[in-house]
């Protein structure tokens, strides 16, 4: 049985969060004995070494990938090829490809996060725009930002910030990303309003957010 921490809270079920070295915490009421705990723990131990192997094969292919620039680069859902021109003085588009000025995969992932933040300043404030449109939800302001965990946020003073990463994402998902903040201008919560709000503009929003989910999961075996 191996160990593992226990973090008590007001919280009426038991779970067990993993940890991205594969190690993990059970998360629990605050009065739940501990022999429920590890009768749980135990329940669920066939879940938990799948999930360690899992963490440790991702662990090696990011470790792999760390060490070599990505062949390519989805752009707007389509893929670009990443090609390297050292005699250049800044990296760059040219014919769909991206243009980087040198072989070292840590500048050159540096690089690819430069030209991909240019596109989302130039193009997130106006699809933002046509969806504030549409909706009559307008931000304050639109910022875009490096975010990995999450494609965009919201504050309470109506700022809108969007990842640069968005740009990789293929349009109907970015207007999905766009709809969501926006509305959360209206609902800053996930509540049955704010996803009846979404479901308005963006009736197919479920598999916009699958599509998401697997992009983020590539763009991390691509260490970006």
């Amino acid at each position: 049985m191996p160990d593992y921490p226990i973090v008590r809270s007001k919280r009426r079920t038991v779970a067990i969060c993993m940890n991205p070295d594969g190690s993990f915490e059970v998360r629990a009421p605050l009065r739940l004995p501990d022999s429920r705990i590890d009768e749980f723990v135990r329940s669920k131990l066939g879940w938990i070494t799948e999930k360690q192997t899992l963490l440790r094969k991702h662990a090696q292919e990011q470790a792999s990938a760390r060490g070599q620039i990505p062949q390519a680069i989805p752009l707007l859902g389509e893929d670009r090829p990443v090609l390297v021109d050292a005699s250049g003085r800044a990296p760059r588009w040219r014919d769909g490809a991206f243009l980087l000025t040198t072989g070292d995969p840590a500048k050159a992932r540096a690089q690819i996060a430069a030209l991909c933040r240019v596109l989302a300043a130039r193009e997130l404030p106006d699809i933002t725009a046509h969806w504030a449109a549409l909706t009559g939800l307008s931000p304050n302001r639109v910022k875009i930002g490096a975010a990995r965990t999450s494609w965009g946020c919201c504050t309470s003073e109506g700022d809108v910030t969007f990842s640069w990463r968005l740009m990789t994402a293929p349009l109907p998902c970015v207007d999905y990303v766009v709809v969501h903040e926006l509305c959360h201008l209206s609902e800053l919560n996930h509540s049955p309003r704010f996803w009846a709000l979404v479901e308005r503009q963006i009736p197919g929003w479920r598999e916009r957010r699958e599509e998401l989910h697997a992009l983020a999961l590539r763009l991390s075996s691509m260490c970006l």
